[in-house]
């Protein structure tokens, strides 16, 4: 019987019955790669081969999972895979061990590590934490008209007290008048209006930032003792890590978008984070680069928009009229609804289903590719330089409105189609340390012209040069000053993120080309806030979660050698704040050779000047 027949055929659910399970096992033990397909919340046992000739796409839902240039691509050709794949499964499925710092980050999707769908899945299960949510009085939070910060304690008591003064002045005039509604002062002498409407005013901050702690008490993010209407330095952090758990571009504050997720049914912010993981597994899977950034229009997934206005930042450039159409979201769609999920309840009924079994592939039916699509396809990137950019005083120095973008082409016959359009950053005005030891600030520019990408590192690892100041390798750490070993990886809070792209200059020398480092990169970076607004020392940095999408683009699209382990010694002695330290690592990352290189055109600024100054 054919794939498409026995898919046709198959008439219920996965986990209907454990006569079914025991079907599926027996194909799947005369199989030698198994898989599941799925078709509108059904499933029946096939082979990966009879899959993948039927068209459909294989996509590892499992909680083993790595993305590709951390797995697969090296896998795929007979090689180890790196060494931080491991250590990306275990953050992943929330299994920290001793990592204090990933402990204390906790939800770590805006770093690049998506949970795991046993994570997820956990979450939905947890009727407690929903129940206490539905509990929270909300109203205060969707009507509140500003963004509300950490306070001071001076400030915060001082609030407090005007909160306390302005209702014992509104009371004393609920009894002069003999009125029970304090809506009704509005309409007496100016000073009962005044009275009201600071009161008004004072307690609608009260109460939101009430409603904000009791849904982190939810969360278990803050202790139920802490000290309520306060936002102090523990409310602000376990915000921080709300807002990380929910995919919101913030630092503790109570900016719009929070008062969003906060305001939201628990449910359905814990059915937008399986969404977003599935798109992850299905873009990767899929080799699939486009999401409407070029283009300007990001779409939905099962009706709901996954990602907040600042990642979907267009840099202040107009649409691209050859931009590609966002093809990451009906793919996700495709894929969500081919495994059965329409809401919050058949989500968690599906996964619930798909990690009760051994971890195989599942195999689903997305649309059908672009035809510029293929393994060796002609692609080239653009950096644009325009935008605001900063003297040795730290003012903006605006050309224009415009951030700098990257753009990722691909060859469709005659034409180019834009891909994405990323926001990045250039070089700024940085801290440096001269070989007697004083510290400067200089210009870290991003050099111009034309480039390319050759060296694809996962993982890598940042040898900090020896400009790089003391202070800028130290860190508190439990209250102590210590080296800070996340800076320089492997890790997602490496200066270099989970992946990083070489710019190379290539320097025709007749009978052959010699390939020019000048300390420029593309990569990744947990610095997401920065990547809207700041600057770097003149490499070009992405979202991690981006690096990671363009490096399976690249891996998947174009030939490429693993080169594996880059085996170089560093060690570096560092001092301050009464303590010395000695650094070290053996590795700067798992090399993969982009074969061609893929060409780079980085473009000077608005006014013709080196990109960055």
């Amino acid at each position: 019987m054919s794939l498409l027949i026995r898919l046709a055929a198959a008439a219920a659910f996965w986990a209907s019955s454990p006569a079914t399970h025991e079907r599926i096992d027996a194909t799947h033990a005369a199989c030698s790669s198994p898989v599941r397909v799925y078709e509108a919340g059904r499933v029946v046992a096939g082979c990966a081969e009879q899959a993948r000739a039927a068209g459909l796409t294989l996509i590892d839902l499992g909680d083993d999972w790595a993305p590709y240039p951390l797995a697969g691509a090296a896998s795929e050709r007979g090689r180890t895979p790196p060494d931080y794949r491991d250590t990306y499964v275990q953050l992943a499925d929330e299994r920290f061990g001793g990592d204090a710092l990933a402990m204390a980050n906790r939800h770590l999707e805006l770093y690049g590590v998506e949970p795991s769908l046993r994570v997820v899945l956990t979450a939905m299960d947890d009727e407690a934490r929903h129940a206490c949510h539905d509990q929270v009085e909300d109203e205060s939070l969707t009507g509140l008209a500003r963004t509300l910060r950490m306070e001071e304690p001076a400030r915060a008591a001082a609030r407090v007290r005007d909160l306390e003064r302005w209702r014992v002045r509104v009371d004393m005039f609920l009894r002069r008048h003999g009125l029970a509604a304090p809506e009704q002062l509005a309409a007496l002498g100016e000073g009962e209006a005044r009275a009201l409407a600071q009161y008004q005013q004072a307690e609608a901050v009260d109460r939101a930032i009430r409603a904000v702690q009791a849904h982190l008490v939810c969360e278990r993010l803050l202790p139920a003792k802490a000290r309520r209407g306060v936002f102090g330095s523990e409310t602000a952090r376990a915000l921080a890590v709300y807002q990380r758990r929910h995919w919101i571009i913030a630092a503790g504050e109570l900016d719009r978008d929070t008062q969003a997720a906060l305001s939201e049914d628990s449910r359905e912010l814990d059915l937008r984070l399986a969404l977003r993981v599935l798109r992850q597994r299905v873009a990767d899977a899929a080799g699939l680069i486009e999401d409407g950034s070029a283009r300007g229009e990001w779409g939905t997934v099962l009706g709901r928009r996954l990602d907040p206005a600042e990642l979907r930042f267009d840099a202040g450039y107009a649409p691209l009229a050859d931009g590609a159409a966002d093809l990451v979201s009906p793919a996700t769609e495709a894929a969500a609804r081919a495994l059965g999920w329409h809401d919050f309840a058949t989500t968690r009924d599906s996964l619930r289903a798909l990690l009760d079994v051994s971890p195989t592939p599942v195999a689903v039916r997305l649309p059908r590719p672009p035809g510029y699509h293929g393994s060796g396809m002609a692609l080239r990137a653009v950096i644009h330089c325009s935008g605001a950019t900063r003297d040795e005083d730290g003012d903006s120095q605006v050309d224009g409105p415009r951030r700098p973008v990257l753009e990722l082409y691909a060859r469709a016959g005659e034409r180019e189609i834009a891909l994405v359009r990323w926001p990045t950053t250039l070089g700024g005005w940085k801290p440096e340390r001269l070989a007697d030891g004083a510290i400067v600030r200089r210009h870290k520019a991003s050099d111009v012209g034309p480039r390319v990408w050759r060296d694809l590192v996962a993982a890598p690892v940042w040898f900090a040069p020896a400009s790089t100041p003391d202070d800028e390798l130290l860190g508190v750490r439990d209250g102590r000053w210590t080296v800070k070993e996340d800076l320089l990886g492997p890790g997602y809070r490496s200066a270099y993120g989970l992946m990083m792209l070489v710019h190379h200059e290539q320097v025709d020398h007749g009978d052959h080309v010699h390939m020019l480092d000048h300390g420029i990169r593309t990569h990744g970076s947990v610095s997401y806030r920065s990547i809207l607004s700041g600057d770097s020392h003149g490499c070009h940095r992405l979202y991690n979660h981006q690096a990671l999408l363009l490096a399976a683009f690249l891996l998947r699209h174009r030939d490429y050698a693993v080169r594996g382990p880059i085996e170089e010694t560093y060690v570096r002695r560092v001092a301050g704040h009464g303590g010395r330290w000695v650094v070290s690592r053996d590795q700067r990352g798992y090399l993969y050779e982009l074969t061609p290189p893929v060409p780079v055109d980085v473009r000077a600024g608005s006014v013709g000047r080196a990109c960055g100054r």
